[in-house]
This record gives structure tokens, sequence and C-alpha cells, in this order.
């Protein structure tokens, strides 16, 4: 099962100067999508999104990326797309989005 943000992840979120990986983890946040979801959908590992949420260097070549699907998440957000009602129904979006099935963890299954 996906964790939700730590609160030491939330403060820092919002003490920290705007940059791409803060406006990505806000964006997360308010779509109810867990790093462990976002990661596949970005196509990256959990703990890279992990260093941009918490300000870490974002190359150049992936910030028009990180801009683009922050725009996608809030368009979504603004349509009633996300956030969704469970964590069922996120992972299936997830899984639709990214065209891939997500891990399962078998202990919560």
């Amino acid at each position: 099962m996906p964790r939700t943000f730590s609160p030491q992840l939330l403060n820092s979120i919002e003490s920290a100067e705007d940059s791409p990986g803060i406006s990505l983890a806000k964006t997360c946040l308010k779509a109810g999508l867990p790093a462990s979801y976002a990661a596949p959908m970005l196509k990256v590992s959990r703990m890279t999104l992990h260093t941009w949420f918490r300000g870490g260097v974002i190359r150049k070549s992936r910030v028009g990326q990180l801009e683009q699907f922050i725009k996608f998440i809030e368009d979504e957000i603004s349509a009633g797309v996300l956030p969704k009602q469970t964590l069922k129904e996120t992972q299936e979006y997830v899984e639709h989005f990214s065209g891939r099935a997500l891990p399962v963890n078998k202990s919560a299954a």
C-alpha cells in the first residue's frame, strides 16, 4: 500500500521556495497521488520523485516535462477527475495513464 506524505515532507513543501519540484509535490498532494503512483506516470523512480519534492536538482531536459505534467494534473483536478475517492481508484487511474500495472503489496492484498 502506498504511503501518504510524511509530516516532515509536508512541512518542507509548505516552507520551501517555489521550484518545479515543489510545484510538483504540491500538485501531487492536491491530486491525492502518492509518490509511488506518480513516479511511474513520469517514468522515474520513487526516490527521484522524493528528491525533486525536497527541492533537489532537476535536469533541464526534465523541467518542461514536469511543467506539462503539472498542468495536466491540475486540469484533471479542475475537471473533477482527481482526486479519486480510494487508493484503488487512484491505482487504476495511474495504470491507465502509464499503460502498466503498478506493483501490488502482497500483504495488503
